[in-house]
């Protein structure tokens, strides 16, 4: 197998279209190693430091509640297509995220979705039904718009 160097991606065009996906499995280390896997793609191509925090938080929060209420691995996406980047995370489970009551944003849970709307500048879930990604399961995704630093 052949090693790239960094200098193979010098001419790598910022703003082209691009795909990452990353399957997690059912794992204490998977919102860690998701943080990383986005700062990581993230920084390589310069988005700015703002939308680099805010999906960087939503991946945590997405992942986090998807290996709390499931036992299978779930899948992580991360898509740059005509301006827009877009995180989405897969899981098994058919039930779509639901929002806790009340106002208490120091709460150990329940405010994922909360902080989805805050930082996102679009998101929404849907159910898959013999989906490309899995026979079941939900996708939650965010979507912002792919500001260079």
């Amino acid at each position: 197998m052949t090693e790239l160097a960094l200098k193979d991606f010098a001419d790598l065009p910022l703003d082209a279209d691009w795909e990452y996906a990353h399957r997690i499995p059912h794992s204490p280390l998977g919102p860690g190693i998701v943080r990383a896997h986005v700062r990581a793609v993230l920084a390589r191509y310069r988005l700015h430091d703002l939308v680099l925090d805010n999906v960087d938080l939503v991946a945590s929060e997405l992942i986090t509640n998807s290996l709390a209420c499931m036992r299978d691995p779930v899948v992580v996406r991360l898509v740059r297509v005509g301006g827009r980047l877009r995180l989405s995370v897969w899981d098994s489970s058919p039930f779509p995220p639901c929002e806790s009551p009340g106002p208490d944003l120091d709460a150990e849970s329940g405010r994922g979705l909360r902080l989805l709307r805050a930082c996102a500048d679009e998101w929404g879930r849907y159910l898959l039904v013999n989906g490309l990604r899995g026979s079941r399961g939900k996708e939650v995704w965010a979507e912002w718009r792919a500001r260079n630093a």
